[in-house]
């Protein structure tokens, strides 16, 4: 144990010589359980980079225990469940499976296009936009929290509900000056619910709230919270094309790789029927 000790803290040393190209005898044995050897390059090559030298070796102690764990449930396991071919059949399947996949994800990687433009996107937003529907009431609009014995309140109060780029500007000036803060989201679509999260205050059906309001002002706990909402969703409808950006992006990308593993697989199937390596009984 106190050797165990003694490798383990001399990790971040040996992760500046570990090399990929080992042999057993080259190899640094952390533990042994029946024949099997746990070494401590298996450790390392998963390991993630950046890690301190406490935190790697704390990686190595969990990923030993683990392994150690794993190797006494197999071996119970292999003297408790019978080797017969309907094991041998499940491992070859599970075999033949795994290195299927893999050859399909290095074809994909190696001949699929992967770029899909913002326009590719937007007209299969169009086109499939009935697939994309808001899960939550969505807003564009500015959100401000101030003193509410700021200076000048009132007359500040006019600003929030213009989007000019001079308002804007005396928005955050005012609330630099006083300790407030603002988020202006008219550029992109948030939650709802996000931004009433801010607020003290309850609104009981918030999608007749969007239908029906434009402005919030509440006064609370020596804050004024005010909200202008210049633009909303209601949730069910179709959510903006800018809010779902990245789904309709996997969405696409999805479909792209079933259609390329299905077109390869059409083309290895002519293929080799047109070379005749096939042979079809009646």
């Amino acid at each position: 144990m106190r050797l165990l000790l003694c490798l383990l803290m001399m990790i971040p040393l040996l992760l500046k010589s570990c090399v990929t190209s080992r042999s057993d005898e080259d190899r640094t044995p952390l533990a042994k359980v029946g024949d099997e050897v746990v070494y401590l390059d298996e450790a390392l090559d998963g390991m993630p980079e950046g890690l301190s030298g406490k935190d790697s070796t704390t990686y190595v102690r969990q990923f030993l225990r683990n392994r150690v764990k794993d190797l006494l449930i197999y071996e119970k396991a292999v003297k408790n469940i019978p080797q017969n071919q309907e094991m041998d059949d499940l491992v070859e399947n599970y075999r033949r499976s795994l290195i299927i996949y893999k050859y399909q994800q290095q074809v994909m990687n190696e001949k699929m296009k992967t770029e899909i433009t913002d326009s590719e996107m937007l007209n299969f937003y169009k086109l499939n936009s009935r697939r994309f529907v808001a899960e939550h009431n969505l807003v564009k609009g500015i959100f401000i929290k101030v003193p509410k014995n700021a200076p000048g309140l009132e007359n500040f109060k006019r600003l929030y509900r213009s989007s000019s780029a001079d308002s804007f500007e005396k928005i955050e000036k005012y609330c630099v000056q006083n300790a407030g803060q603002v988020e202006n989201f008219y550029d992109k679509w948030i939650s709802f619910d996000d931004i009433m999260d801010n607020i003290p205050y309850t609104i009981s059906n918030r999608s007749e709230f969007l239908r029906t309001h434009s402005t919030l002002d509440v006064v609370e706990n020596n804050f004024c919270y005010l909200l202008y909402i210049d633009e909303y969703v209601i949730s069910g409808n179709i959510a903006p094309f800018e809010y779902v950006r990245d789904d309709v992006k996997n969405v696409m990308m999805n479909s792209r790789k079933t259609e390329f593993i299905h077109q390869f697989e059409q083309n290895l199937l002519k293929e080799a029927e047109h070379k005749k390596k096939i042979k079809y009984y009646k």
